[in-house]
């Protein structure tokens, strides 16, 4: 009987540990699907972790010393574990400066929610050339936050066959605080203007409250003639290319008309 009893409870035991070890098995088995888990080795060298809170406007993550005296070949930069409680579309970029020069759009990779893996790699010599002289500038959902790493890889930059991306936004004025009047006001004058050589205009408005009623619009002239479709159909990077718009502008200087009492801040840049 006691031999009985024993190998009954050495099978209970047994049966025991085996639950045990069975359910154990089955937890390490579901353990985490973040996208945070991807291979980071694969994107090169960290140089740069940090939390993050976005705002539509450009702003400095990573300045140029230390880019300046590394040898790259690519960049790449990583956002993750977003927090953002508003209702607008999740959106990312990188650029050279605040004038949107080079501008890398991170695409989602994969994830849900929170873990959602955005990336954007660049490989253009020029553009790497604008981040090593100016630093990396990131823009995003205003009032998102989230981590964002930047990588590089060591090596040398290849030069894209695109000659668009070895041009350079340059700036005409930058933050100057506008209050709308309904009429035209100028806000550039033509001495203003340092050069006749120019194919396109940029315009970003920041800082001012979006209304669907609202309308904001340039003119190259005091009677309307040439002017711009709504800018705020598209304000963080509105741009014309018009000839005859140009060559106004460089006559006359520009003017922005807008709803009375909107107020924002207009920067604007040529090429």
């Amino acid at each position: 009987m006691k031999f009985i009893k024993k190998n009954i409870l050495t099978a209970v035991f047994f049966s025991a540990f085996a639950i045990l070890l069975g359910g154990a098995l089955i937890s390490c088995s579901n353990g985490s699907s973040s996208s945070d888990d991807d291979d980071e080795s694969s994107y090169g060298t960290k140089i740069y972790s940090e939390s993050v809170t976005f705002s539509e406007t450009p702003e400095q993550i990573v300045p140029a010393e230390t880019l300046a005296d590394l040898s790259i070949k690519s960049l790449t930069i990583k956002v993750i574990n977003v927090n953002y409680s508003g209702s607008d579309d999740w959106w990312f970029t990188a650029c050279s400066d605040v004038s949107w020069s080079n501008e890398a759009k991170l695409e989602w990779q994969s994830g849900e929610g929170t873990n959602s893996l955005y990336l954007a790699t660049i490989t253009d010599a020029a553009a790497i050339a604008a981040y090593k002289a100016n630093g990396i500038y990131i823009a995003g959902t205003n009032s998102a936050t989230a981590s964002v790493s930047v990588f590089y890889v060591e090596g040398e930059a290849e030069e894209s066959d695109d000659s668009e991306s070895e041009e350079t936004w340059i700036t005409i004025k930058e933050s100057i605080d506008y209050t709308g009047t309904g009429d035209l006001i100028q806000i550039i004058k033509n001495t203003d203007i340092s050069t006749q050589q120019i194919s396109k205009l940029k315009i970003i408005i920041t800082n001012y409250t979006k209304q669907d009623d609202d309308w904001i619009t340039a003119s190259a002239d005091t009677e309307w003639t040439n002017k711009s479709e709504n800018i705020q159909n598209s304000p963080d990077n509105y741009e014309i290319s018009d000839s005859d718009f140009i060559m106004e502008f460089l006559t006359n200087g520009l003017y922005i008309g807008s709803t009375s009492n909107l107020t924002c801040k207009i920067s604007v840049y040529y090429k």
